[in-house]
């Protein structure tokens, strides 16, 4: 692997993880195990059917915040502006291929006049 290659490589794996380590901007309290908030407060017990029934499920929409898109440094427009567009070339085909379908397929490998 080229250096510009490794490069981008590295830069695109930091773009896709922007949004998702982006802090949320709404104030969190958060509850630490040994803290004493934490310590008063009971635990749900889901030990007998009825306790499981009764459990209300966790709401996804209020926990999960919203996104923000982290701003691009000087440096990483200028690594994006100068990126080549690069491919690989497609390797050998499967020496074994046929004789693979053929063993899995037999009926699709037969002439027309033969299948049933």
């Amino acid at each position: 692997m080229s250096t510009t290659s490794t490069s981008l490589a590295a830069l695109a794996v930091l773009l896709m993880a922007g949004p998702a380590t982006a802090a949320p901007q709404d104030p969190t309290t958060s509850i630490k195990r040994d803290s004493d908030p934490a310590r008063s407060q009971a635990e749900p017990s889901y030990q007998t059917r009825e306790e499981r029934l009764n459990a209300k499920p966790l709401d996804w929409n209020a926990t999960k915040g919203k996104p923000r898109r982290k701003a691009q440094t000087a440096a990483e427009k200028k690594s994006l502006a100068d990126a080549k567009a690069e491919h690989a070339e497609g390797g050998a085909p499967d020496p074994k291929a046929d004789e693979e379908a053929r063993r899995l397929h037999p009926d699709d490998w037969k002439a027309p006049g033969q299948q049933r």
